[in-house]
């Protein structure tokens, strides 16, 4: 029924619930436009029912499956990802490996030689490679480096499928007993 900078507000037929804007989706949304629109249909998922303050919160994100419980079996530690860089802070920038899950490259990662900020190196919208080098489920929060891409001998074979007798790992053990 109406839109927010903090939520939407959703006539649920005789009262308005809010869908506040951290359970409008599992990614990050700056405002709810982003998700929705005036007078669109949604189904959503009741959090909880405050009778005294009158209040009825919402969420469309719980509907979903949660991004974060499959990324320990499509990602791991070493691995090469394209991303496209979402966001510039002074600590790094933010990059997004799908819909849903994003990580930071935090400054120290950017570049081997010493930079004051993000932009000096990458651009929001840019599609670049990166490598994982921290994944905690936990805390949905995964680390990347672009510094570190070529610093496995054999790059390409970590965009070979799962299934090899080789993994990225086992051949950098290999390399430093040959």
């Amino acid at each position: 029924s109406s839109l927010c900078d903090f939520g939407a507000f959703v006539d649920l037929g005789g009262a308005d619930g809010l869908i506040h804007l951290s359970e409008l989706s599992w990614r990050r949304v700056r405002h709810p436009r982003e998700v929705l629109s005036l007078g669109q249909e949604v189904d959503v998922y009741v959090l909880g029912i405050d009778r005294e303050r009158r209040r009825i919160g919402l969420s469309l994100k719980r509907l979903q499956k949660d991004p974060w419980s499959q990324v320990e079996e499509k990602y791991e530690v070493g691995q090469l990802v394209t991303c496209t860089i979402t966001k510039l802070t002074d600590f790094g920038a933010f990059a997004r490996l799908e819909e849903d899950i994003e990580g930071l490259v935090h400054i120290s990662e950017l570049s081997d030689e010493r930079i004051e900020h993000p932009r000096e190196v990458v651009e929001e919208g840019q599609e670049v490679t990166l490598r994982i080098i921290r994944i905690d489920v936990s805390r949905q929060r995964i680390g990347l480096s672009l510094r570190r891409v070529e610093e496995e001998e054999h790059p390409e074979l970590d965009w070979q499928e799962s299934d090899q007798t080789k993994a990225p790992a086992d051949l950098s053990e290999q390399d430093e007993t040959e």
